[in-house]
């Protein structure tokens, strides 16, 4: 899958959907996982349990973090950057 490589929220309310996309703990841990390699929906669903996972990965697009397609998932250059930051704090004892 060819992904759209977006950059680095450019305005306030971009950086609003990073933020809010980031808050959750679920989708904290989603995006750990792709940062690791998981990515498909099947691979993060089995990891993170299917409760509201539409609506999570729906969030991680809607930030620029993320591009699903046929059950595929791409991270963005800014998934890429801020997944490597949350995974970075998590290992750190950070926000979880």
């Amino acid at each position: 899958m060819k992904v759209g490589r977006k950059a680095k929220p450019e305005s306030p309310e971009e950086m609003a959907l990073v933020h809010h996309a980031l808050e959750n703990p679920i989708r904290r841990r989603m995006i750990i996982l792709m940062v690791e390699g998981c990515l498909s929906v099947e691979g993060v669903a089995k990891a993170v349990g299917p409760k509201m996972l539409d609506y999570h990965l729906h969030r991680l697009e809607l930030a620029g973090l993320i591009e699903v397609d046929d059950g595929k998932i791409a991270l963005t250059e800014s998934g890429e950057a801020y997944g490597g930051l949350v995974k970075s704090q998590a290992e750190k004892g950070g926000a979880r």
